[in-house]
Parts: C-alpha cells; sequence; structure tokens
C-alpha cells in the first residue's frame, strides 16, 4: 500500500516538473518573439511616421493582447466564464504592475510615469472610462440588446472604444505633425517592409503561442490546486501577460518609454474590448452571470489607472531615496486588489 502511494507521489511529481519544464518553453519563446515584435513596431512605426505612444497604443497592443483574447474566449466558450473575465481584468491590473516594476528597475534620470509622457494622459483616461462601464454593467445587468447576441452592456463598451481610440490617434497626430516634419526631412526614406514582414510573422507567433501557453497554464494550476475567479484574476492574468512582459521590457531597455506605455494602456484598453467577444462566445447573458467580485477587480483598474496618470501628470521630477512614489503607489494598489481577490 505505501509502494503504491509513493508510486503515485513520484508519478504525479515527475507529471508537474514536466508541465513546469513545457511551460518554461513555451515562456521563453514568448519572450523571444516579443523581443522581435517590440524593435519590429517600433521601425514600423517610425516608417509610418506615427510617434512612439501612438505605435504602442495602436501596434503593439493589439499584437500582446493576442494571448488575453484566445484564453478568454477559449475558458468562456468551455463554460467558466468567471476565469475568462476575471483573466481580463487581472490582465489589466497586471499590466501596471508590470510597468511600475520596470519604472523602478530603471536607473535613469528620467521617469518614465513623469510629466514628459503627459501625452498618456487620453488613453489612460480611455481604460478608466471602459473599466467603469464594465462595472456598471456588472453590477445592474441590463437586458441583452439581441443584436448578434450581444447585450447592452457590450455595445455600450463598443461605442466607448471607438469613440476613445478615434480620440487618441487624432489627439496625437495632430500633436506630433509638426514635430515629424521638422526631424524627418521628406528626402528620408525608412523601408517599410522588413518590419513589416517581421511585425507580421511575430504577430501570429504570439497568436501560435497562445494556445498551448492556455492549456499549459490550465495543467499547472490543476497541479498547484488552484482554480477558479482568483486563478483567472492573478495566475492566468499573470501567464496571458508574459508579452507585455517582455515587449515593455525591450521598449524600456530601448528607452521608448512612450512605447512602452502606450503598450500598457493600449493593452487594458484591448483587454476590456475582448468582453465583447467573450459575450459572444458566451451562449447566455454574459452579464447577468458574472460574480459580483468582478465589479471589484474593474474598480481596481480605475483606481490604480487613475494612480498612473496622476504621476504622469504630476510636474515634480523627483525620487524618494531612489524610489518613485508614483511607481510605488501603483504597485501598492495592484497588490492591495489582487488581495482583495484572493480574500473574497
Amino acid at each position: 500500500m505505501d509502494r503504491n502511494v509513493s508510486s503515485s507521489a513520484g508519478t504525479r511529481g515527475v507529471t508537474t516538473l514536466m508541465i513546469f519544464v513545457w511551460f518554461s518553453l513555451i515562456a521563453a519563446a514568448v519572450g523571444v518573439v516579443g523581443v522581435v515584435l517590440a524593435r519590429a513596431s517600433d521601425r514600423l512605426g517610425e516608417a509610418l511616421r506615427l510617434e512612439r505612444s501612438l505605435t504602442g497604443f495602436l501596434m503593439l497592443a493589439v499584437a500582446t493582447s493576442l494571448p488575453e483574447l484566445v484564453v478568454s474566449c477559449q475558458v468562456a466558450y468551455q463554460g467558466s466564464v468567471d476565469m475568462a473575465v476575471g483573466s481580463l481584468l487581472g490582465s489589466c491590473l497586471m499590466n501596471l504592475l508590470i510597468l511600475a516594476a520596470i519604472d523602478l528597475s530603471r536607473r535613469s534620470k528620467i521617469r518614465m510615469l513623469s510629466r514628459q509622457a503627459a501625452a498618456h494622459a487620453l488613453a489612460s483616461l480611455s481604460s478608466v472610462l471602459l473599466a467603469g462601464i464594465v462595472a456598471v454593467a456588472i453590477l445592474l445587468p441590463l437586458r441583452p440588446a439581441g443584436l448578434w447576441r450581444i447585450g447592452t452592456g457590450s455595445l455600450v463598451l463598443v461605442l466607448a472604444y471607438l469613440m476613445t481610440f478615434r480620440m487618441v490617434f487624432l489627439d496625437r497626430r495632430v500633436a506630433t505633425a509638426a514635430e515629424f516634419i521638422e526631424s524627418a526631412p521628406p528626402a528620408v526614406n525608412v523601408p517599410r517592409m522588413r518590419p513589416l514582414i517581421l511585425y507580421v510573422s511575430s504577430t501570429i507567433g504570439i497568436f501560435l503561442l497562445a494556445p498551448p501557453l492556455a492549456s499549459t497554464s490550465e495543467r499547472m494550476s490543476v497541479a498547484l490546486g488552484l482554480t477558479g475567479t482568483f486563478f483567472g484574476a492573478v495566475f492566468l492574468a499573470l501567464v496571458t501577460s508574459l508579452p507585455e512582459v517582455v515587449t515593455t521590457a525591450e521598449a524600456s531597455r530601448m528607452d521608448a518609454h512612450d512605447l512602452a506605455i502606450g503598450n500598457i494602456l493600449g493593452s487594458n484598453a484591448f483587454n476590456l474590448l475582448i468582453l465583447v467577444a467573450v459575450d459572444i462566445v458566451h451562449p447566455r447573458p454574459l452579464y447577468a452571470e458574472l460574480m459580483p467580485v468582478h465589479a471589484l477587480a474593474a474598480l481596481g483598474v480605475i483606481i490604480t489607472t487613475t494612480i498612473a496618470l496622476m504621476g504622469i501628470l504630476y510636474r515634480v521630477e523627483k525620487r524618494l531615496w531612489y524610489l518613485e512614489p508614483d511607481a510605488i503607489a501603483v504597485i501598492g494598489s495592484s497588490l492591495m486588489f489582487f488581495y482583495f481577490l484572493y480574500a473574497i
């Protein structure tokens, strides 16, 4: 009897180790593809005469959010809608935590969350608006609109995203038109084909790596005994945020802070838009079935993003014991709401 128990325990240990090794290999592949994606996005944005903040918000954010799209729709189709929504809202908190952590790790005279990045204020407010709509839809479920199985909350979310997307795009194009004319003479042609090929191929790579990343993380959750909403909001959110980790770190290493911030803020806005896809995949009204705890996660996104926005707009460029109070506050707020989700 003891031998059977020991053999069973040994088999589970070997299986867990194999799952961890496979997960590590996939994560490493995501890391390599993420580095290529960050560099290709920067070069392609330069070729298209886009500012880095706009490149990060429009191009890099959509590509790095593909794992959230694939994983959340897959999980929702399997019936775990709370886990799917938890992973999306948790990813927004995780992205802000990643940005603040990278900000603290950089020992430069220019802060990442500073007044020099005030161009991202509009993008930050777009995430706040979308998260607020999600919170209201969860706490006050509305009847489905009967349009392609999309609920009223999702329809409002789509309209708000399109409106804010257009505002951010036009604002940055108008604000930087003169700068690009001065800094990039018409005679200088930046090649587009090579960065375009790298961008498309790395985006496809992220998309192809998302399903095995999701299935492996699910197997790891079973091995670790993690299930439910907390697993989606923390562990699954961390797994699907790996592309954001890599691309943001690479952009920061390149001193492309606008690209890094635009990536995080754009990813958060796109993650909230993915709720519409989850609503379509789910056969029943989405918001009416969600647990109220998701409203707390949406509130966490609003508060943490507001703290980051205050750090962006604050005009005092000063560290406190080589630490940035705004980045510490973002990290503290993110961890606090993760703890609330765990406690509830």
